[in-house]
């Protein structure tokens, strides 16, 4: 939690890298790709916003005005992320134990559909 809290700023803008204070205003690209949790862009000014654009490649976008949390909202964030419960991953079947399952299982008999002429 504390590698990503800075107690002076909130986050550093994806372009200039200049740093955005907390409860100040900052901006988000509308495409998901670009707003999605582990992309994370923001922007200081849509002076910035609008540097990412050739680099994206996006058809239609524009900048949406966001403001920064607290720095007591950003902590509670955080926390909140990081007391979440961690995802376990299920181990790959081997290609044994895959066909083990699919001959496990009854055969059906194959679906016909016809069609009637009009």
């Amino acid at each position: 939690m504390s590698e990503n809290l800075n107690p002076d700023f909130w986050r550093k803008c994806n372009s200039c890298k200049k740093p955005i204070a907390y409860r100040a205003m900052y901006w988000v690209c509308n495409v998901s790709t670009c707003n999605r949790k582990r992309t994370g862009l923001v922007f200081c000014t849509t002076a910035c916003w609008d540097a990412h654009l050739p680099i994206m490649n996006h058809r239609e976008s524009w900048a949406e005005e966001k403001r920064a949390p607290s720095l007591e909202e950003w902590e509670r964030q955080l926390k909140e992320e990081t007391e979440g419960k961690p995802r376990q991953r299920k181990p790959r079947e081997t290609s044994e134990e895959a066909q083990e399952n699919t001959s496990a299982r009854p055969a059906q008999p194959a679906r016909v559909i016809l069609r009637r002429k009009t």
